[in-house]
């Protein structure tokens, strides 16, 4: 019974422990799906649409009522009521005030672009992250491991007289610096483990692991179809031009709201008779039409023209500023990535099994008596470096990769 007990704990807990371990692409849905900074952005879009609905409101038409009484009650002139009904009339500006609010939505729709393409980006580069802890971690595991197990043998050897006391002592130092080693790389993967979950909008997750290996992408791309694809699809550039439409249109709206506004008014007044022996008149009902236009006198002041005109240049200059620096970004995105799948080249799995084999052969030796604990000790740090380099040069090329995406506006190619 207690058997199996322990294979029913087991097997809940290997199931478990797959629950928990992300993939990228697991991840990357998690983001876009629950990330609180992604859901509150996407908020300014139906904002930008309900203003805009807002816009195409007219002005309200005023309703008047007046009652008079000329000494009725004295000497006889009669009551008056007067109703009036008024309807002010602008030229073009709702119009292009929807025209604004329209603008204003799709500058919102280009913001929030770019700031999914920023996220997606940043998301990445924290799977990358977690993804070179793992690996880190897992070489330190495998040198304590290793070191431990040498610690262990040399104990029993100098228990029977094979090895000096000061041999036992040092693997026995080294063994367990490799344990600091490895409980620090455990805690700095665990930490980037709770980074992923904060982005994927729960910190308390428990993620237990990454899936997935970092490799070189080993593209080759062209710097001027890159540029290209930049040019049509990078959210930043598109929101700059947005910007420029958006200008253009706020200067036709300030031009509208120059314009006098007009107000159409109707009026009907309802009288009395008039009862007075030397002024004696009968009922009648009077109407009344009307139409009032301003004295447009300060319409002189053309600074509010003047300061819609000078948006406009400076929204057309940064839309200028912004294509330029996007063909830097893309220049200099490119150049990393090419270093960094040379460097990335430098290290290859056939290097890192002949610095194994080497540890290997060195430990073997040692057992021997052949060769010292020094030899040893050096060619394990020698596979460590070879290993952590080798992590580390993925690493950056992945990053730079994905960079390189990232400013050809290309991200959703990414996967792995």
């Amino acid at each position: 019974m207690k058997k199996i007990i322990i294979i029913i704990i087991s097997v809940f807990g290997f199931q478990y422990a797959i629950c928990q371990t992300l993939t990228y692409r697991t991840y990357i849905d998690s983001v876009l799906a629950n990330n609180q900074a992604y859901r509150a952005e996407q908020l300014n879009v139906p904002m930008s649409e309900a203003q805009l609905k807002a816009s195409r409101s007219i002005g309200n038409p005023s309703l008047s009522v007046e009652y008079g009484n000329n000494s009725d009650w004295g000497i006889q002139m009669g009551q008056s009521l007067d109703i009036g009904l008024s309807q002010p009339i602008t030229f073009g500006v709702v119009k292009a005030r929807k025209l604004v609010a329209r603008n204003e939505v799709a500058m919102a729709t280009s913001n929030l672009e770019g700031y999914l393409l920023e996220l997606k980006t940043e998301a990445t580069k924290g799977f990358l992250d977690a993804l070179l802890a793992r690996d880190l971690a897992t070489t330190a595991q495998q040198t304590y491991e290793q070191m431990l197990q040498l610690a262990v043998g040399d104990s029993l050897r100098f228990a029977k007289g094979d090895i000096s006391e000061l041999d036992m002592l040092q693997t026995r130092i080294e063994a367990r610096m490799a344990h600091q080693d490895y409980m620090a790389s455990q805690a700095e993967y665990r930490n980037a483990l709770v980074s992923l979950d904060q982005m994927a909008g729960n910190p308390r997750k428990g993620t237990t692991a990454v899936a997935g290996e970092m490799r070189n992408p080993g593209g080759e791309y062209n710097i001027g179809e890159l540029t290209r694809q930049a040019m049509e699809r990078r959210p930043d550039l598109q929101s700059a031009r947005q910007a420029v439409t958006l200008a253009e249109s706020q200067g036709k709206l300030t031009r509208r709201e120059r314009l006098p506004e007009a107000e159409l008014s109707l009026g009907v007044s309802l009288n009395s008779r008039v009862r007075n022996e030397e002024a004696p008149a009968p009922e009648f009902i009077g109407h009344t039409a009307g139409l009032s236009l301003p004295l447009p006198f300060s319409n002189a002041n053309k600074g509010s023209i003047r300061a819609a005109q000078l948006k406009a240049q400076q929204a057309k200059l940064q839309e200028e500023a912004t294509e330029k620096q996007v063909e830097s970004e893309i220049m200099q995105a490119y150049n990393r990535y090419l270093l960094a799948q040379k460097n990335a080249q430098t290290y290859t799995a056939e290097l890192i099994g002949d610095a194994e084999t080497i540890v290997q052969g060195r430990i073997y030796a040692y057992e021997r008596g052949e060769t010292s604990l020094m030899e040893v000790i050096n060619a394990q740090r020698t596979y460590n470096e070879v290993r952590k380099s080798y992590a580390e040069a993925m690493h950056e090329c992945m990053t730079a990769w994905v960079e390189l995406l990232k400013c050809s506006g290309t991200m959703e190619s990414v996967d792995f």
